[in-house]
């Protein structure tokens, strides 16, 4: 699957079901933060699973790896699970070098059961669906 040059994380809904598409390169502050209030974002809608497609996620620097510990222990405190779905073998590599692989749920890409929009390779903008890109707050 391709990856990009920036981060980009989608954001859908569907039916009873939210997820997210994290795509490119967290490897800036700034984009760690992006991820950190993505999930609080789709935390904030009360389901009990978020699902994260990760197959086009290319890079997690020390910042993003932190932020992610950082949401998966406020989605344990709020009981909710985070669904790691399809990490490429070279950030599964980064997050065992650090151990962060231990406290995540991890799943095979296959078994990813988000919102189907945030699979394909464009995400449609629909009236569920919205983007945070490095630099914007939001949009």
């Amino acid at each position: 699957m391709k990856t990009s040059a920036t981060f980009t994380i989608h954001i859908s809904t569907y039916r009873a079901t939210v997820g997210l598409s994290l795509r490119g390169r967290c490897d800036t502050p700034a984009a760690a933060t992006q991820l950190e209030q993505a999930v609080a974002e789709v935390m904030s809608y009360g389901l009990p699973f978020i699902w994260v497609d990760c197959q086009r996620l290319a890079y997690l620097s020390w910042q993003a790896q932190r932020a992610i510990l950082n949401v998966s222990q406020q989605a344990r405190v709020a009981g909710r699970t985070i669904y790691w779905c399809g990490f490429l073998p070279g950030v599964l590599t980064q997050l065992a070098d650090t151990g962060l692989h231990l406290l995540l749920t991890m799943l095979p890409a296959t078994a990813y059961q988000g919102p189907a929009t945030l699979l394909q390779e464009t995400v449609p903008a629909t009236p569920h669906t919205h983007k945070f890109m490095e630099g914007q707050a939001g949009s």
